[in-house]
């Protein structure tokens, strides 16, 4: 009731809409998101984000000296929750699985999909985090190999859209499609077409030279 407090704030503090959105899919940051439920019915996978975050780090339980530094954390989306300030503001949050972290003896980062951890702290702003992919271990299927991805350009943004109500997405250029059948050896592709008999169609040069040489040769010099 305090007159001078920013709007912003007061929004805040009167807190979101008891009524929150729950979306399939979004796209932010030239990255595109879904659930790992809608993973699972795709043979693409957009679920895994990363976030890096400047945090105090712990060498074990007895380590009384953290160290403040940058920490690379991985997840997987479990649910994407739109919340709504009563149409002041609207924030997009990831509810996500946090996995465990390590470095294999070759360098690479892995994660353990049995071993979840922050548990109390799932949720994550939509802004804050960057895209992933996971590759399993052929030898444990727990262990999965990170592998980062790169954000797409997006050409024409249209802003969000819902798709059955399920989903928030922007509408984005399609993906350019290569025939890998028609490449030779060389990484070369082929234009010609080898599965049909070839039409031979003169064009419209050497028939102009083949009527002039005609001409020349029964003109006779005289009028």
């Amino acid at each position: 009731m305090q007159e001078g407090v920013p709007h912003r704030v007061k929004h805040l503090a009167r807190g979101p809409n008891n009524v929150a959105r729950r979306l399939a899919g979004y796209i932010i940051n030239g990255y595109k998101f879904h659930t790992r439920r809608r993973d699972a019915k795709h043979k693409t996978q957009n679920s895994g984000v990363t976030l890096v975050s400047i945090t105090q780090s712990f060498a074990s339980s007895k380590d009384e000296n953290p160290m403040t530094e940058a920490v690379t954390y991985y997840g997987s989306i479990n649910e994407i929750i739109e919340v709504d300030y009563y149409g002041n503001f609207k924030f997009v949050l990831f509810k996500c699985d946090w996995y465990e972290v390590e470095e294999d003896k070759y360098g690479l980062t892995c994660v353990w999909f049995n071993k979840l951890c922050f548990l109390d702290d799932p949720f994550v702003l939509a802004s804050q985090v960057q895209q992933c992919f996971y590759v399993k271990d052929p030898c444990n299927e727990y262990r999965q190999y990170v592998m980062k991805t790169s954000c797409r350009e997006l050409s024409t943004m249209k802003g969000p859209s819902e798709c059955n109500g399920q989903e928030a997405f922007l509408d984005e250029p399609p993906e350019p499609i290569v025939d890998l059948s028609i490449l030779d050896d060389n990484s070369n592709v082929e234009w010609v077409r080898d599965d049909i008999e070839p039409t031979i169609v003169e064009s419209h040069l050497a028939m102009s030279s083949a009527l002039d040489s005609d001409y020349d040769s029964d003109f006779d010099g005289s009028l």
